[in-house]
């Protein structure tokens, strides 16, 4: 996944079909697709480690690893799987396994396809793996770059705090 604003945007707000396939352009804004990801990590068992690249408009370049990454397939609504997570060189926190906050074993959700009890894709304009809690997540990369709130807005909210204002964000598979 890319998101830049060299590029155009492009609206993450999508079906759950659109993001099972992959959309975007691959030299600017992008998803590859959830069966894409599936597909790879299957593959490549190897290739288990997400690397998240946040680069703000006040900060330089962070980063962070999250080992273990898996997702299981559709018919299970590529529920996502982490080990554990480790800081960059320069640390952008733990956004997604923090606490009471960990994805660890939640469906993706849409707006079309929504496996929480909360609107949590409604409300954060695009898919993701949301808690099944009213907060949704601590994460937002699919959000729009303007959004009318904070929740709809690109956030990591683990060490970034409350900035919105990324002009590169990257989801990265790597070996292990």
């Amino acid at each position: 996944m890319r998101r830049t604003t060299l590029c155009k945007e492009v609206d993450f707000n999508r079906t759950w079909n659109e993001y099972v396939k992959g959309f975007g352009a691959i030299h600017g804004e992008y998803w590859v697709g959830l069966e894409n990801v599936f597909y790879i990590l299957q593959t490549f068992p190897t290739a288990d480690l997400l690397n998240i690249i946040l680069k703000g408009g006040y900060t330089p370049v962070s980063q962070c690893y999250y080992s273990g990454f898996q997702i299981s397939n559709g018919s299970n609504n590529y529920t996502v799987s982490i080990a554990s997570f480790s800081n960059g060189v320069a640390p952008s926190g733990d956004s997604l396994t923090n606490g009471i906050y960990s994805i660890n074993g939640r469906p993706f959700s849409t707006y079309d396809r929504d496996h929480t009890s909360h609107g949590c894709p409604g409300r954060f304009n695009g898919g993701w793996w949301y808690l099944d809690d009213p907060v949704c997540s601590r994460a937002n990369i699919f959000g729009r770059r303007t959004g009318d709130t904070f929740e709809s807005t690109c956030h990591w909210q683990d060490n970034l705090g409350l900035e919105t204002d990324f002009s590169w964000i990257e989801m990265v598979l790597k070996r292990w």
